[in-house]
């Protein structure tokens, strides 16, 4: 019987994807072969809050988000996914509902599959639940330190915020520690569960205080230490 051809781009994704690292080339490309892609614009929903989590995804190309949308309208995002990162997978092993929504934040293309195929995948090839493990351990772990970062007031969760970037991302200058961003500053009030003007107003203060100076989307952090003790509870040692 003739296998389905599988676009070179869903292959790559589903090879570099961590649910299944270790899975052979044979299995991957089986699952390859069972997925249904989508290429969706911007702003697509991928995923309803409550819907029955029937399928999974990986995200071939492009952005998407996790966010819960509160009832006074404002989102909070819980996830920022780019391309080779499993979409819904958690829900879809769970066999439950989607406990939030996804949309795409780019132009993307999604890769999706039935639940089942991951389970058919664990029964051919058990070493592959040693990677599935480890992921849903990962997101635990990052699912505490956003349940964390919104129990801080929205100056602590912007302080927070910097802080990781600085550690993660920050270029040394004479001026202080130059850390870009990442996104938008509307992208980033949805992220830390705010509003952009509330935004603002954090970083006025941050600036005020003398912790940091605001360019466009780079920041020069000035005072790390400060950033940590507002952000994270540090003190300096």
């Amino acid at each position: 019987m003739a296998t389905k051809p599988v676009r070179p781009d869903v292959y790559a994704a589903f090879r570099g994807s961590r649910l299944w690292r270790t899975a052979s080339d044979g299995a991957v490309r089986r699952l390859a072969e069972l997925a249904s892609v989508s290429d969706v614009p911007r702003g697509t929903p991928l995923a309803a809050e409550g819907e029955p989590a029937e399928r999974f995804g990986v995200l071939v190309a492009g952005k998407a988000r996790v966010f819960h949308l509160q009832a006074d309208g404002r989102t909070i995002t819980l996830e920022a996914l780019e391309a080779g990162d499993p979409l819904a997978a958690v829900a879809a092993l769970a066999g439950g509902r989607y406990p939030a929504n996804v949309d795409a934040t780019t132009p993307a293309t999604v890769a999706w599959l039935p639940r089942e195929a991951l389970f058919d995948l664990i029964e051919a090839e058990p070493a592959v639940a040693r990677s599935l493990i480890a992921d849903l351990a990962t997101r635990v772990v990052n699912l505490t330190s956003v349940v964390q970062t919104l129990a801080l007031d929205v100056p602590g969760r912007l302080a927070r915020y910097l802080f990781q970037r600085s550690l993660a991302a920050g270029t040394p200058t004479a001026e202080g520690l130059v850390v870009s961003l990442g996104m938008t500053k509307t992208e980033l009030a949805a992220a830390l569960g705010t509003v952009p003007e509330t935004l603002s107003r954090a970083f006025a203060r941050l600036r005020d205080d003398e912790v940091v100076i605001v360019r466009g989307t780079d920041v020069v952090v000035l005072d790390v230490g400060a950033l940590a003790r507002l952000g994270s509870g540090y003190e300096e040692a």
